[in-house]
């Protein structure tokens, strides 16, 4: 909140971190697709990350959620997903959904790629070879269940959980499944992008409104109540 009312040749004194370790990138030479579901303000980090498999070659499917129309952006010819597709009109696939249905599919992003995934299982769609999602934890638990039973990796951005995101405060800690083990992960560290089928996500999404009554106070105490 504090960023967003800075005016141009504001200065941010310092910034540390964040740690994290960089996407995996993997080539897909058979015709596969490589999905990125983006819930709102989860469109910017895809966007990069989206950016580079399509110059390597890798085919990608934009899947791309917003509330309502008037909160969408970049979907102009001369923004940047526009440009994108200009630049890769063969690699790259671009889907918008809305909640209220005033542009693109009414509804979620979970709805196309559940058609997706159906279409890849009856043989009649391109394959999925992995999801990435970025956005609202809700959204990107529905996207986890809905792509295990497929059995197509997805991987979950967890950035959004992050508070000093230079591994000091421990807070961001992410309770995973491994060999029906619970081992603790920490998204700064270990992260941010984890394998959306080992996150417990019933512990998991409860830790994001354990410091709701601090920041209620900072947000106070700044002049944000």
């Amino acid at each position: 909140m504090k960023i967003n009312q800075m005016e141009v040749g504001d200065v941010i004194s310092g910034i540390a971190g964040p740690l994290g370790l960089p996407s995996q990138l993997h080539p897909y030479e058979n015709g596969e697709t490589v999905v990125f579901t983006a819930g709102g303000v989860g469109l910017p980090p895809v966007y990069p990350i989206m950016r580079e498999h399509l110059r390597r070659g890798n085919h990608v499917t934009l899947i791309s959620g917003f509330r309502t129309r008037d909160l969408m952006f970049w979907a102009e010819p001369d923004q940047r997903i526009g440009l994108l597709q200009a630049e890769f009109p063969e690699l790259l696939d671009v889907i918008y959904t809305t909640n209220d249905g005033s542009f693109g599919i009414d509804g979620f992003v979970t709805g196309p790629l559940e058609e997706m995934l159906k279409n890849m299982k009856a043989g009649t769609g391109r394959t999925v070879g992995e999801v990435v999602t970025i956005g609202p934890p809700l959204m990107m638990r529905a996207v986890s269940d809905l792509t295990k039973p497929y059995g197509v990796k997805t991987v979950a951005s967890l950035n959004s959980i992050m508070v000093d995101a230079t591994g000091m405060c421990g807070a961001c800690m992410v309770p995973v499944t491994i060999d029906g083990k619970m081992v603790r992960k920490h998204a700064c560290i270990d992260g941010p992008e984890l394998d959306a089928h080992l996150i417990d996500w019933d512990k998991f999404l409860p830790r994001f409104l354990q410091f709701r009554k601090q920041e209620d106070e900072n947000k106070s105490r700044h002049g944000f109540g």
